[in-house]
């Protein structure tokens, strides 16, 4: 799909890493979010997201992983294994054909 996919470990723009998260999910149109295992930074980073107005996709190996809150937002479920993360990148592909079709 000629995207560029990036994590604030990939990049050094700032001088502090939040900053960098936070330049990258104002400058993306989609901001793909791993819920698996709580990890309280997702929870920051995916509001973040949706304040700024972005498309969420989130993806997690357990729905239990989502808190309640989220719980009306569809995500993608994934098992961390070759099979589970190829099925998951041909979901995450078929998610993100259609939000750039519908904006095209």
């Amino acid at each position: 799909m000629s995207l560029e996919c990036l994590r604030a470990d990939d990049i050094w723009d700032n001088s502090t890493f939040i900053q960098d998260i936070f330049d990258l999910i104002f400058c993306s149109k989609v901001v793909v979010v791993d819920f698996t295992g709580k990890n309280p930074n997702v929870m920051y980073e995916t509001g973040i997201a949706h304040t700024l107005g972005k498309t969420v996709i989130p993806i997690t190996q357990s729905i239990d992983d989502i808190p309640s809150d989220l719980g009306h937002h569809r995500a993608l479920k994934y098992y961390p294994n070759e099979e589970g993360l190829r099925d998951l990148s041909n979901e995450l592909y078929k998610r993100l054909k259609v939000i750039y079709n519908q904006n095209t």
